[in-house]
């Protein structure tokens, strides 16, 4: 854990010196690994994701993260953003979406599955023309009642093809 921190570090020291990424373009497609924390149900998570331009001022985020927590088993969504030059390299993105995820409850309990809306935003770091780290928090907001809302804090990274 310790290399792979330093590693990213580095890469975050030298890559601006030889950056030519810029946002995610019209047809670009990236494919990345996501780990996260789900505030509010108590549980982890990790998964893929592929984001796909869809225009120069939008893409399409379809992704899956599987959940560690006794009696949980997945979260599926799918999130647009918006991503917005803050600085070289950097890109701020509101994200908006749906979900379908079978999450338990804080306690422990079985809900089944349920259907929500995810709202959020994210923050992405271009390395360098291929590969790309981002930090994303978004509140997701399930339904039916019985189901508790959580925030979802994560850490990814990905491959532009």
């Amino acid at each position: 854990m310790k290399r792979l921190l330093f590693a990213l570090i580095a890469l975050f020291l030298i890559a601006p010196a030889t950056n030519t990424a810029s946002a995610q373009e019209d047809g670009d497609f990236r494919f990345g690994i996501r780990t996260g924390y789900y505030f509010g149900v108590k549980a982890y998570g990790a998964g893929i994701y592929g984001t796909y331009g869809i225009a120069d001022w939008l893409n399409i985020e379809p992704g899956v993260n599987f959940i560690f927590k006794q009696k949980s088993t997945v979260d599926v969504y799918c999130d647009f953003q918006i991503p917005l030059e803050i600085a070289t390299y950097w890109y701020v993105y509101p994200i908006v979406g749906v979900c379908v995820s079978d999450i338990s409850a804080k306690n422990g309990t079985v809900d089944g599955w349920s259907v929500g809306a995810n709202l959020g935003l994210g923050l992405n770091y271009e390395i360098n023309g291929r590969w790309g780290v981002n930090v994303q928090g978004k509140w997701m907001g399930r339904l039916p009642g019985k189901h508790r809302n959580a925030i979802v804090t994560s850490l990814g990274i990905g491959y532009n093809f």
